[in-house]
């Protein structure tokens, strides 16, 4: 018969005066590390599958990730949260206090969406670098967590700001806002 003293405890410390048992196998005992085929062989199907579907353009491109901002090289840095003096704006005009414009918005080549400057469009447009937000940034990212036009659950504009000249010659400041999330 067995007494409950001889049974050893599942929890708790180790009793006094017990053994520790020590599991490890010796060089000769210890399986050799070897890849099975099928392994192998799954691995690499899954590779081309992923990387067919990829050519196909299932998989939605990567998106930059955005903490703090992120910089395209000068002129087009953009902080990643809403400066305060836009924190109330709603859904239109957004970006803020100056003008948002659509037509200061570039609509072609590398910096598509950002805002036309004078090597884009010499004479009637010009960015303003460094102005925004503690003069380090030339835009920054805004949101708005409401129905805002087709987006049902809000959207997230960056804003991207500059300077267009007036019929009259006199120049004013504008706001680039391109959409860069729409949540339905």
């Amino acid at each position: 018969m067995i007494e409950l003293d001889d049974v050893p405890p599942l929890r708790g410390p180790r009793p006094a005066g017990a053994e520790r048992v020590r599991r490890r196998r010796t060089p000769e005992e210890a399986p050799r590390a070897r890849v099975a085929r099928r392994s192998v062989l799954s691995g690499i199907a899954a590779a081309g599958a992923a990387a067919g579907l990829n050519a196909l353009g299932v998989f939605p491109p990567a998106r930059k990730a955005i903490a703090a901002g992120y910089s395209m090289r000068g002129y087009y840095d953009i902080y990643g949260r809403c400066p305060s003096y836009a924190a109330n704006h709603n859904c239109s005009p957004g970006c803020g206090p100056s003008l948002v414009c659509s037509v200061c918005c570039r609509t072609s080549g590398k910096y598509k969406g950002f805002h036309k400057s004078g090597v884009s469009d010499p004479g009637r447009y010009k960015l303003r670098p460094g102005q925004c937000y503690g003069s380090g940034w030339d835009g920054w990212l805004w949101s708005y967590s409401k129905s805002c036009g087709s987006c049902k659950k809000g959207v997230t504009w960056r804003c991207h700001d500059g300077w267009k000249k007036s019929s009259k010659g006199n120049w004013y400041k504008t706001i680039c806002r391109k959409a860069t999330s729409c949540r339905n």
